[in-house]
């Protein structure tokens, strides 16, 4: 039991971004001669997808137009880093980045003074349980890999696959019998759950990882291309797809029941008189059971639209009317990072993995970051209420390198970093933006939580991580 529970672990800390290069599974598929033709009718329209931020993140895309527009997994989105796409013969190009959904989590590039062909699409509405399928995404080493399987079943927001995709595949072509385009890598499926393959995070020594749990065997989820028309004809034209607003930051008790922990000012949950403890138990009548099911459903009305929200406050179950708010893109881009935030880590927890590079190929990015000496932990909302944090979250000082700006500034163990230079702080992703700026001898003004009571100290940047390793 021991060493099954181990292997589970080591599974979880190495899964590599974009696994196979084929895989065969039961089910009605087509001769393997062609096979080998939808794959070499789609390769070119199949792109690797990439955004420096300090460590390099990958995923694959798909060119869904004439004009350079690709698809790819909103996991991959950036703030103000470069975007580049790599196509099957490994040529390269900049992208410009023009938005993501949060709720189907697709993101839509475009090519940058380069003609890439269109993938021919399909319909969804022609699958049905049984159906073959195949998904590609393209490797390291710039070539094509496929996988294949059966469709499991079909419905007009998700299409459930029975076949095996590895981290990095998200954001990859689904296509039928024909070669055509019928849906948009997701995640992979375990019961209930969603598990998002993310982009390949690539540290020294040349060994791709990602923190992620273990994935199930043979099972995952796309977005249906009728779906993916429709979000994408309204980012081309709104910039962006409007999604319901709550405005209140959120948390699961021992039950996964979600309960309130902030609400937010002039938010539609703060008219609607919702109240930090609160536990939703229903929607529109429908029970939610945990964090990620609320957020959904949240997301998948329109905003203005009103709903009853079902609320146990302190053992009496009333009923709350709210009209939802627009979902602002910063608030979109703080889901993922507060849902995800190994995917967007802007700098590592652990001082220790940092190492000075041994050659060209060193990717581990760190040089730009100011050095503070300090290992952090980034809060659930529970550790931050008894932390007390007052409000959302926060990253909690789990050890200091001795001798280094952050010890000499006064920082202790066991504080918990909620703002700096004035902005509020929650994220790793959130504190590193700010790092970015720093350079040495700079001053940055934390301000933290010690003994439940707020403080403010002003540490000396001492200049990049690698520049202190140096002899």
């Amino acid at each position: 039991m021991k060493n099954s529970k181990l292997a589970g672990n080591l599974l979880i800390m190495t899964v590599t971004l974009l696994g196979l290069t084929s895989i065969s599974q039961a089910g009605a598929d087509p001769a393997a001669s062609n096979v080998r033709e939808i794959v070499r009718k789609a390769s070119p329209s199949v792109v690797r997808v990439e955004v420096r931020d300090g460590l390099r993140r990958v995923a694959t895309g798909v060119v869904i137009d004439k004009d350079g527009y690709i698809a790819t997994t909103a996991l991959i989105s950036p703030r103000d880093e470069e975007v580049k796409v790599i196509d099957y013969e490994g040529n390269q190009a900049e992208a410009d980045f023009l938005g993501f959904d949060p709720e189907s989590r697709i993101a839509f590039l475009q090519v940058k003074n380069k003609k890439l062909p269109a993938i021919s699409k399909g319909s969804s509405a022609e699958l049905a349980p049984g159906s073959w399928v195949c998904a590609l995404g393209i490797s390291p080493e710039s070539q094509i890999q496929v996988t294949q399987g059966i469709v499991s079943s079909v419905t007009v927001d998700r299409l459930r696959l029975n076949i095996t995709i590895t981290p990095g595949m998200s954001g990859g072509p689904v296509l039928n019998e024909k070669g055509q385009l019928v849906g948009l890598l997701r995640g992979v499926y375990a019961g209930d759950r969603l598990y998002f393959p993310g982009p390949r995070q690539t540290p020294p020594g040349g060994y791709p990882f990602e923190q992620m749990e273990t994935p199930p065997m043979g099972m995952a989820m796309a977005i249906p291309v009728e779906m993916l028309n429709d979000v994408f004809k309204e980012i081309r034209t709104k910039g962006k797809v409007e999604r319901g607003w709550l405005g209140v930051s959120i948390g699961e008790d021992a039950d996964h029941r979600v309960i309130i922990t902030e609400v937010e000012d002039a938010s539609p949950a703060s008219l609607a008189k919702l109240q930090p403890g609160d536990r939703i138990l229903k929607i529109n009548g429908k029970e939610i059971r945990n964090a990620d099911q609320f957020i959904s459903e949240i997301r998948s009305h329109h905003p203005g639209q009103q709903i009853t929200l079902t609320i146990d406050r302190q053992g009496k179950v009333l009923d709350v009317e709210a009209r939802l708010g627009n979902l602002p893109e910063e608030e979109a881009f703080r889901e993922l990072e507060l849902r995800f935030p190994d995917i967007f880590l802007r700098f590592p927890r652990d001082m220790s993995l940092m190492v000075r590079p041994e050659g060209p190929d060193f990717e581990f990015g760190v040089q730009n970051y100011g050095f503070l000496g300090v290992f952090l932990e980034q809060l659930t909302p529970e550790l931050s209420k008894y932390f007390g944090v007052p409000e959302g979250q926060g990253l909690l000082v789990a050890r200091l390198v001795a001798g280094g700006p952050a010890e000499k500034a006064g920082l202790k163990v066991g504080d918990v970093i909620v703002g700096a230079d004035g902005k509020r702080v929650e994220t790793l992703p959130a504190l590193s933006r700010i790092l970015q700026k720093k350079k040495k001898g700079e001053k940055l003004v934390l301000e933290i939580i010690r003994d439940r009571k707020k403080m403010e100290l002003e540490v000396a940047i001492s200049g990049s991580i690698l520049e202190e390793g140096r002899d």
